[in-house]
């Protein structure tokens, strides 16, 4: 009888309801594994021949399938952006990005964060201006990697000048981001 005060899986015990209580706040957004059963159960009914695939391959194209299969994909883009996001206020995963993101920009006197090794003084000498004087990045380096960390992206918008080159730089938001290709056949 006492042990079974102590089973987690025992809905009278103390722990079982502590995690009940931890894991039922609206931080934690749960999903059904529905869609992938579905897909499972969809792509059961193919038999693939080759390793490539090269009997399920499509005969025929119909551009709106594509349109609508990206549509789909970015939703689930922003939505992993929201879950990205939300997993930050649990207060385990913030310490373990700040961990990540300490150990990646950590430097001293004896190793500094960035060491360019180049034969050619001038180019070692712009390099170096590059990263300490135009992008900063013994103040900046550790929220973008720690951004890196938590949504697995990473965007920077160069400002580059012709004659003077990079001027600076500005961090994109990765969830209003969006990939196109192969709309515009003479600029792809």
């Amino acid at each position: 009888m006492a042990d079974n005060k102590k089973n987690p899986r025992n809905p009278q015990s103390g722990l079982y309801r502590r995690l009940t209580r931890l894991l039922s706040s609206p931080i934690v957004n749960r999903r059904t594994q529905l869609q992938r059963r579905y897909r499972r159960a969809d792509m059961d009914k193919y038999d693939f021949k080759s390793a490539m695939g090269l009997d399920f391959k499509k005969t025929s194209y119909n551009p709106y399938d594509n349109m609508t299969a990206n549509i789909m994909a970015n939703q689930s883009r922003y939505e992993r952006y929201i879950d990205f996001d939300q997993m930050e206020y649990t207060p385990e995963i913030a310490s373990a990005l700040d961990i990540y993101a300490d150990e990646m920009t950590t430097a001293t006197m004896l190793s500094p964060m960035l060491k360019v090794k180049c034969a050619n003084d001038e180019i070692k000498l712009v390099l170096e201006n590059l990263y300490y004087n135009i992008l900063n990045i013994e103040s900046n380096l550790f929220g973008w990697s720690r951004s890196l960390c938590k949504f697995g992206d990473f965007l920077l918008y160069l400002d580059i000048d012709e004659t003077m080159g990079v001027k600076n730089v500005i961090s994109l938001p990765a969830d209003e981001i969006e990939r196109i290709e192969g709309e515009d056949k003479t600029n792809p």
